[in-house]
């Protein structure tokens, strides 16, 4: 299996170099190129063209998300991270918005750093839990309706449930008790000729993908 090639970009050689070391480290990882600013690391994504690209969003030159947003316009086939040093739901909202796959802060812990990469590269959508419900909201409905025999609450119930999230989550996340959110899957199940959340999720990622 090919390793997953990774960019990292940020112009203070302590993040740069502390990424490099934890991710090149691990099974299933390659870090194929570095960069302090966003010029170099616009050049190293055409020319190595990797599958996730860690961009911090407060670079010299170009920022994160204006490199982003070149590369994303020249199609280059790269997922993105955006890099910062302190929580905004603003910037990562912005982020979000314009096609970042995730919000990534430089003091999480190593295994939360490598978790999220990972599931980068299975394309999810990645978003710390201390951001607020209408930003996870934001991000999760940016896809489109798939199930037309659902209605337009239940769609948004079987996507959090796709996501991931608990019956608590998505009440947080779509202002509703944990009750509705109860009978919406129940009626999800019905509808979709399934059993269980595991079902649910594996069609809805079946025919979204």
């Amino acid at each position: 299996m090919k390793p997953i090639r990774l960019l990292i970009a940020d112009d203070h050689a302590i993040v740069r170099d502390g990424f490099h070391t934890i991710l090149s480290g691990q099974p299933g990882f390659e870090v194929v190129a570095l960069a302090k600013n966003g010029e170099e690391a616009w050049e190293r994504l055409e020319k190595h063209k990797p599958e996730i690209a860690i961009l911090d969003w407060d670079m010299p030159g170009k920022n994160g998300i204006e490199v982003m947003e070149e590369a994303l316009e020249k199609e280059l086939p790269s997922s993105f991270l955006i890099l910062s040093s302190y929580q905004d739901d603003q910037l990562a909202l912005e982020a979000l918005k314009k096609g970042a796959n995730g919000f990534l802060l430089k003091d999480w812990e190593t295994e939360d750093i490598i978790q999220t990469v990972k599931d980068c590269a299975k394309g999810k959508l990645i978003f710390p839990a201390s951001m607020g419900p209408a930003l996870r909201r934001s991000m999760i409905f940016k896809k489109r309706k798939t199930f037309f025999s659902l209605s337009e609450p239940e769609e948004e119930v079987l996507m959090c449930i796709a996501e991931g999230m608990k019956n608590k989550e998505i009440a947080e996340t779509l202002y509703l008790s944990e009750g509705t959110i109860r009978n919406y899957t129940s009626s999800i199940y019905k509808k979709l000729g399934v059993k269980t959340r595991s079902e649910a999720s594996s069609l809805y990622k079946a025919l979204h993908h």
